[in-house]
């Protein structure tokens, strides 16, 4: 038994992890991660070909979610931070063996431009009207409901089909279905609360909200002119990482003994930062029903293509 003098024990090496060990480090409180990958950073990986930055996982942040910047600024590298290019970007659909381009002014699913909306064939005219009406609606909502549930609410089917199942496909990668509106897009369920309609939502909030840019529109996202990669390294660097697997957790007294590489290391707290079928493994030993739940938690994958 090895009795180290810490009291938290973190289970993965990713964002979550890291950002934890950094809050409770700067709370004063000891922590050790473990993490049986070679890297630190989880999903984040930046790596550099032929001159250009490839993210081969997530490769920004939402610019409206400010504790991403404020992270980085306490990290010293504030002056690195950079927004999308919403200007240039163009997001195609796939609509019937053809690529149909995303209409301007589209805020994740909800629309805020007329024209765009109008000339598109992305969806049809029972659904464009049913757009029009959407501004009209009352303020409400009720219970949490599926994304899918709120989006047919809101603008019927075809919206769901081609602008938010593909869309949050990208971002969140799950089924609509099984997502939580509450959990996945809480602005919208405030907006539905206050305002009723979406559009009507969106558009006081576009003309409430402070511009650092001038006409242009503040960008939807942020990143790092060097990739997510340094967020990670940054963080990791002021860590304490083991690359060793945990294999079990047990409690033992008032706190736990976590089984790391066949040793056994006390901890009065354990945090799982890792996936919920890996926490799912390691709990059942403490709680079989949480352990249960978490392995039942589906996953979907993805995959990230760069060309250079």
């Amino acid at each position: 038994m090895v009795d180290v003098p810490r009291r938290v024990v973190i289970v993965g090496a990713g964002i979550s992890g890291l950002a934890a060990a950094y809050d409770l480090s700067r709370a004063g409180i000891a922590a050790t991660i473990f993490d049986k990958q070679p890297r630190a950073g989880g999903v984040i990986d930046t790596r550099f070909a032929s001159g250009c930055t490839l993210e081969c996982g997530p490769d920004s942040f939402l610019a409206a979610k400010p504790e991403a910047v404020a992270l980085i600024k306490e990290l010293g590298f504030g002056d690195e931070v950079i927004g999308s290019n919403d200007h240039q970007r163009t997001t195609y659909i796939w609509k019937r063996g053809r690529l149909v381009p995303l209409p301007e002014g589209v805020m994740m699913i909800v629309p805020s431009r007329v024209m765009p909306m109008v000339k598109t064939s992305l969806v049809g005219w029972g659904a464009k009207l049913r757009m029009g009406l959407e501004y009209f609606r009352k303020p409400g909502g009720g219970a949490d409901r599926s994304v899918a549930e709120f989006v047919v609410d809101h603008f019927g089917t075809e919206t769901l089909d081609y602008l938010a199942e593909p869309l949050l496909s990208g971002v969140y990668g799950g089924d609509p279905a099984q997502l939580s509106i509450a959990s996945v897009l809480p602005r919208f369920v405030e907006m539905e609360k206050k305002y009723g309609s979406l559009v009507r939502g969106v558009l006081a909030a576009r003309a409430h909200a402070p511009s650092k840019h001038g006409n242009a529109s503040a960008p939807l996202f942020q990143t790092l002119k060097t990739g997510l990669g340094k967020l990670v390294d940054a963080l990791a660097s002021r860590s304490e990482i083991a690359h060793a697997e945990v294999e079990a957790i047990e409690r033992e007294g008032s706190g736990f003994r976590v089984r790391v590489a066949g040793e056994w290391v006390l901890a009065d707290h354990v945090l799982l930062a890792c996936p919920a079928w890996a926490a799912g493994q390691l709990i059942r030993g403490v709680d079989g029903r949480l352990g249960e739940l978490l392995q039942g938690m589906e996953y979907s994958s993805s995959v990230t293509l760069s060309l250079i």
